[in-house]
């Protein structure tokens, strides 16, 4: 039976930290590091379609309302 580890960490961070006690290549890290942003990406995205669906607003307003934030 594996022992419970009472930590301040959510599940997510435990079972990343898990990986990372395996030995890793570099190559192996960057790969992480894409999958973790992209992971990041996809649910961002969700989240402003959510959003835009429930505003309505429509692509074009939230590329315009995005250029306008960045300047």
């Amino acid at each position: 039976m594996e022992a419970i580890l009472q930590t301040p960490f959510n599940t997510a961070q435990v079972e990343i930290l898990q990986l990372f006690s395996q030995s890793l290549t570099d190559t192996q890290v960057v790969e992480l590091r894409r999958l973790l942003i992209d992971f990041r990406f996809k649910r961002l995205d969700e989240h402003v379609e959510k959003v835009a669906k429930e505003k309505g607003l429509s692509a074009a307003q939230i590329t315009q309302s995005s250029h306008t934030m960045s300047t």
